[in-house]
């Protein structure tokens, strides 16, 4: 390695230069306070993230640049530091008055002195956080707006539904038969609709959720129940059920949903004289695969995909485009997969991977 002759060049004061480089476009802004929260010394960043000068910032109690609702849990992480012995860390966020901006906000953590920081004070590295709080505001607030359409959806809009349903029900018997296939449209629009705010609730409930609402759930149980109801609402279709193994699976109540929208759309998509729907699954060691199998048209190659896509129809028929969608959401959500594949000598297959409860 050939040696670079140092010249007349200072070493210690490029290494000077260099140290306050680092510190005037560093993100983090060094502050150094004393017991009392008075400020000993400012970084040269000071000025470009907080606005005030160094020097003028030296030799003023940093509370007083607090924002005053958050000034109380200031006191008290500071506290916690200065009482504390040998080298302790304390983080919080608060509000910090800047020069022109108004407050901004910063994620400060402070450092006691010990005998691995040789520093007569308290040191704190402070970064501007701002951006990262007004986002984490904005998913509050479509969060709440996302809970008050959910509730709309469930109780309001279907609320109103049942009445126009009713309302036609009662008028049957006031009407020649050309008003009571008009009546049929009405009912089954409304029926249509009701489907359509079940599975757009259950899509806001997919986005509202945490992963603590996630756990374990009984997959045979979920599943007879949704074959059940399927019987109940759609008597011509011929349902065959084959062993479906009692296992938990990682999941969420939300699982119903997903069963409720592939069982129903092997019926409304099916337009032979005989629907046939057949339920089946199998596991290994991790995972439980369910497949729902039907007679119906089937689905093309190219459409595999696209179908569970937001706002597809799906299967060239008549639907709310929610439903598939939903399904893919829910079960991805859950950790798992869902496609689709051709039945033999007619129709579709949905197969449904789920993650084994640990």
């Amino acid at each position: 390695m050939t040696e670079v002759p140092h010249g007349n060049v200072d070493l210690d004061a490029l290494t000077a230069a260099q140290h306050r480089a680092l510190l005037e476009y560093a993100s983090d802004v060094i502050t150094i306070v004393d017991a009392e929260g008075k400020i000993r010394y400012q970084s040269p960043n000071s000025e470009r993230i907080k606005g005030w000068a160094p020097e003028t910032l030296v030799g003023e109690n940093i509370l007083d640049y607090v924002h005053p609702e958050d000034r109380d849990q200031v006191i008290e992480q500071f506290s916690g530091l200065v009482e504390g012995s040998g080298v302790i860390k304390e983080t919080t966020e608060f509000r910090f008055r800047t020069k022109e901006r108004g407050y901004i906000w910063l994620s400060v953590t402070g450092t006691a002195p010990g005998e691995e920081i040789p520093i007569d004070g308290y040191v704190t590295m402070s970064r501007d956080v701002s951006r990262r709080k007004a986002y984490e505001q904005r998913i509050r607030e479509q969060r709440d707006d996302l809970e008050t359409l959910n509730e709309v959806l469930r109780h309001d809009i279907r609320n109103d539904l049942q009445l126009i349903k009713g309302a036609a029900e009662t008028l049957d018997e006031h009407v020649d038969e050309e008003g009571r296939e008009f009546l049929a449209t009405v009912r089954e629009s409304a029926d249509n609709a009701v489907s359509l705010t079940e599975s757009a609730g259950d899509l806001a409930e997919v986005m509202l959720q945490s992963d603590g609402e996630i756990g374990s759930v009984s997959l045979d149980r979920i599943l007879s129940e949704q074959i059940d109801a399927l019987r109940a609402t759609s008597p011509e279709a011929a349902v065959t059920v084959d062993d479906v193994p009692q296992v938990d699976v990682r999941a969420g109540e939300l699982l119903a949903s997903v069963f409720k929208n592939l069982l129903t759309n092997a019926v409304q998509h099916n337009h032979t004289a005989e629907p046939r729907i057949r339920i089946s699954a199998e596991q290994d060691d991790e995972h439980v695969r369910v497949h729902v199998a039907d007679n119906g048209p089937g689905v093309r190659d190219e459409l595999k995909d696209e179908i569970f896509g937001k706002g597809e129809k799906g299967l060239e028929s008549a639907g709310t485009g929610i439903g598939l969608y939903l399904v893919r959401t829910l079960v991805e959500s859950y950790g798992g997969e869902v496609w689709v594949e051709d039945n033999e000598p007619d129709g579709a297959v949905f197969v449904v991977e789920l993650l084994k409860a640990e």
